[in-house]
């Protein structure tokens, strides 16, 4: 008797433990949103439309694959992010450029609707 209350005692610390860590992952994205925010809002006070790419052999906008980049580059602009590299060398790194890539994915689908809004009053104000 005193064996199954042991691992019943167990098991419960166990699943409340499992509880208490998801918290922590939704408070580190919900960082993460606030962050993406705060840069957007900063971004559009400035009139800096500029999409995040991350270094790599050829230019891609996360979150914007299916777009010609091409033609976002030349409406919106684009800003790397800060030491982004496609050099992976080990999990962390392999990581980071996953984390990078989901703020960046956010970020660009965002603040093309920025750009998209500033690209159309440019055009209505010059005609």
């Amino acid at each position: 008797m005193i064996k199954l209350t042991s691992i019943a005692l167990l098991a419960g610390c166990l699943v409340g433990c499992a509880y208490t860590a998801q918290p922590t992952q939704a408070s580190a994205q919900q960082t993460s949103q606030r962050e993406m925010t705060k840069q957007i809002e900063q971004a559009v006070e400035r009139n800096d439309y500029r999409l995040l790419a991350l270094a790599s052999r050829r230019l891609v906008f996360p979150g914007l694959e299916q777009e010609d980049t091409a033609k976002l580059k030349k409406m919106c602009g684009v800003r790397y992010v800060d030491n982004s590299t496609d050099i992976i060398k080990s999990t962390e790194d392999k990581q980071k450029r996953r984390d990078a890539y989901a703020f960046a994915k956010s970020f660009n689908q965002a603040m093309l609707k920025h750009c998209l809004n500033s690209a159309t009053d440019s055009i209505d104000t010059v005609e």
